[in-house]
């Protein structure tokens, strides 16, 4: 197996130094979205995302109260951990949208599993 030259933090602080010279709403949240699991921990992840993040407030969507009041009380840490990751300061606030509970599923157009609704022909 060959190793690979660059560690993955490597790669990330390269990619996010690239995202911030942009100096775009869809980049920074494109790179937030992938580096979300890293930044939280994989069980908050899957009970949170980032929806938008645009003039250093970041919108944030999740499963329910429990969650949202949960994360609610770590919102300052999670800036933290962002802007550190980040590299610069990217986020000053955290709000939260409603949204329907995330499923830990892939989109209805990759899922194989996935059977659409047919209608009985008359």
């Amino acid at each position: 197996m060959l190793e690979c030259p660059i560690s993955m933090e490597r790669a990330g602080e390269i990619l996010s130094r690239a995202l911030r010279r942009l100096e775009r709403p869809e980049a920074a949240l494109a790179w937030l979205s992938s580096a979300w699991p890293s930044i939280v921990g994989p069980s908050l992840a899957m009970h949170a995302r980032p929806v938008r993040c645009m003039a250093g407030c970041l919108e944030l969507a999740a499963d329910g109260l429990g969650w949202q009041q949960q994360l609610q009380t770590m919102s300052q840490e999670l800036c933290g951990r962002i802007n550190r990751a980040w590299g610069a300061r990217l986020v000053r606030e955290v709000k939260f949208v409603s949204d329907k509970p995330m499923v830990n599923r892939p989109p209805r157009e990759v899922d194989n599993e996935h059977t659409p609704f047919i209608r009985r022909r008359r």
